[in-house]
């Protein structure tokens, strides 16, 4: 009995191990069925602890990460295109970085955003709040408020909501009365 408990265990091993190797890679080409999503599959594995690769110029800039539990649930649930792959494969594709025009990038923290924006703004009022919205990545809303309270120096990143200067006031806007033109040729 014990001789093939031991038998058992070493067969268990065998079948584990490749699959503790494995990683997941995120292809971002044409492959890819949504992009947005994709970007918040490597944020929400950077806030787990997780460390990504992001293979700039290998297939359209590629997140390689190790698989880790739920991971591939949160893929299939966001839509996102996903490739399983192995040690063999993880180092083809870091040859092919070497001996071309691609490079590695580690990411290592998740960034803490901030958005300075008005706070009645809603996520469409912007192109990137509407992007981070979607692809599920958490910002905070700041504005004058905080800056004057020193709370820049809480966040890595910080985006300049900006306003429609051509005098076209968008597409979006075109419908609403309160999209007005003003002398100069700005959005009122």
């Amino acid at each position: 009995m014990k001789r093939r408990f031991q038998y058992l265990f070493r067969l268990w091993l065998l079948l584990a191990l490749p699959l503790q190797a494995q990683h997941l890679l995120i292809p971002m080409d044409f492959v890819q069925t949504d992009h947005l999503k994709a970007y918040g599959v490597a944020f929400m594995s950077l806030t787990r602890g997780v460390n990504v690769e992001w293979l700039l110029n290998y297939r359209s800039g590629s997140f390689l990460m190790p698989v880790f539990p739920g991971l591939e649930t949160e893929c299939r649930i966001r839509g996102v295109k996903y490739e399983l792959i192995g040690p063999g494969e993880v180092n083809a594709i870091y040859a092919t970085i070497e001996s071309e025009n691609m490079e590695r990038v580690l990411l290592e923290k998740a960034p803490k955003i901030a958005i300075y924006t008005p706070l009645n703004k809603q996520p469409w009022d912007d192109a990137v709040t509407m992007a981070l919205t979607y692809a599920e990545v958490p910002y905070d809303k700041i504005y004058d408020e905080e800056v004057l309270d020193d709370k820049l120096s809480d966040y890595d990143w910080l985006h300049l909501h900006h306003e429609d200067f051509t005098g076209q006031c968008g597409k979006f806007y075109s419908a609403f009365p309160q999209c007005r033109l003003v002398p100069g040729g700005g959005a009122g």
